[in-house]
């Protein structure tokens, strides 16, 4: 009799039990690239990205071939093909951090995330779900746009000015640098977006990281302070991984920035993490 006690004990326990934390996991992954899939924006971002990116490094590298015999040999020589072709990232780094911001913000602006909270109690399993998916996105799209990048640009360099190849010394290097700067950039704007809870406001402060702030801090005396602050700024941070002057000025060298990029994205993870359980939605 004790044993039958026992028995149905466990079986009505194991009936009232909660679903297994896989089974939580996935169902986070499942609602989340529902919501992924319908949001019209994203394409539409991802889409100008590419355009933008890719036309107005092509029309750079046109500029150069058009212009080359009116350098004169300084000029010639400080040329850098590849810094040449990337100098784009300074403006396409914004698409991929407000990529990132439009994931989370726009459930805010909708009143959706009180219906995902409702579903989902874990808001840290939200957050996870939705960073797990964000990742291979914006690794895949930026791998895309930089390779088209690369190799367009490099192709209308070649036979008129000096070009560069993959298997040029560092240059693959730089590449896969450029496509980590662009997916941490995803990562610190899906960051951002929780703690702003606005469109709006994440936006501006995509543009304010990624592209004011660098240009104020870099025209300012190098002190010591600004020794040991303004090159570990994300903008920063990103171009040590593309640009060939790096380890000087307001550039550390690429381990140093794709260590510091990663502590920024991990920092702002964390505070995203934190905000998300103690704030109402």
């Amino acid at each position: 009799m004790m044993s039958e006690t026992m028995q149905a004990t466990t079986a009505s326990s194991g009936l009232h039990a909660g679903p297994s934390a896989l089974l939580r996991a996935w169902a986070a992954l499942s609602s989340e690239w529902i919501k992924l899939r319908s949001l019209r924006s994203m394409p539409m971002t991802l889409a100008l990205a590419a355009v933008v990116c890719i036309g107005y490094a092509d029309f750079l590298c046109w500029r150069f071939t058009q212009r080359w015999h009116t350098f004169d040999a300084a000029k010639k020589a400080g040329f850098n093909p590849l810094d040449t072709n990337f100098n784009v990232l300074v403006i396409g780094v914004l698409f991929f951090g407000v990529l990132g911001a439009l994931v989370v913000t726009n459930e805010y602006g909708n009143g959706l995330i009180r219906a995902t909270f409702a579903a989902t109690p874990q808001r840290g399993l939200i957050l996870a779900a939705k960073t797990a998916l964000l990742v291979p996105l914006a690794l895949l799209s930026s791998a895309v746009i930089i390779f088209a990048v690369f190799l367009t640009g490099q192709g209308i360099l070649a036979g008129h000015v000096p070009h560069v190849t993959l298997a040029d010394p560092g240059i693959l290097g730089r590449v896969l640098g450029a496509i980590f700067y662009l997916t941490a950039a995803s990562l610190i704007g899906l960051f951002i977006g929780v703690l702003a809870r606005s469109a709006a406001v994440a936006m501006t402060c995509v543009f304010g990281v990624f592209l004011v702030l660098g240009t104020l801090l870099d025209s300012l005396p190098q002190s010591d302070l600004w020794r040991h602050t303004v090159p570990y700024i994300p903008s920063n941070l990103g171009g040590a991984l593309w640009l060939s002057h790096t380890g000087t000025g307001s550039l550390a060298n690429p381990t140093a920035a794709a260590l510091g990029l990663a502590a920024w994205v991990i920092v702002l993870g964390a505070l995203a993490a934190y905000s998300l359980r103690r704030r109402d939605a």
